[in-house]
């Protein structure tokens, strides 16, 4: 399951699963491909996440690629020790902005602005 909040016009995208796979990666993608080009700052929460396999992997890869197209930003938290450790062992830690928490992620967010 998916949820969208807002902060300060950033709108959170909290993924309520233990598994990004490919569907679920596609299904963030349509939630925040619905958002653009109202929104242009995007946060999404993975902190109820414990695994990316390889398809969610590619999945938030080509949901990076969709918003630098549309000149919007996006910040990962709240991951896992596994999920950091997938991001750094792909050297995806140096494409996105990972940090620990909401709050974090709407001020590095707000200072991009």
């Amino acid at each position: 399951m998916i949820t969208v909040s807002e902060n300060n016009a950033i709108k959170i995208v909290s993924v309520e699963s233990k598994i990004v796979d490919a569907k679920t990666a596609g299904a963030i993608r349509e939630t925040i491909a619905e958002m653009v080009p109202q929104n242009r700052q995007f946060v999404l929460d993975l902190s109820q996440t414990n695994l990316v396999d390889s398809g969610g992997l590619a999945g938030i890869v080509m949901l990076h690629k969709f918003l630098n197209g549309q000149q919007c930003q996006l910040v990962l938290c709240g991951l896992s020790k596994a999920v950091v450790g997938l991001f750094k062992l792909t050297r995806m830690d140096r494409l996105f902005d990972l940090q620990d928490d909401i709050q974090s992620s709407v001020k590095a967010l707000e200072s991009k602005a």
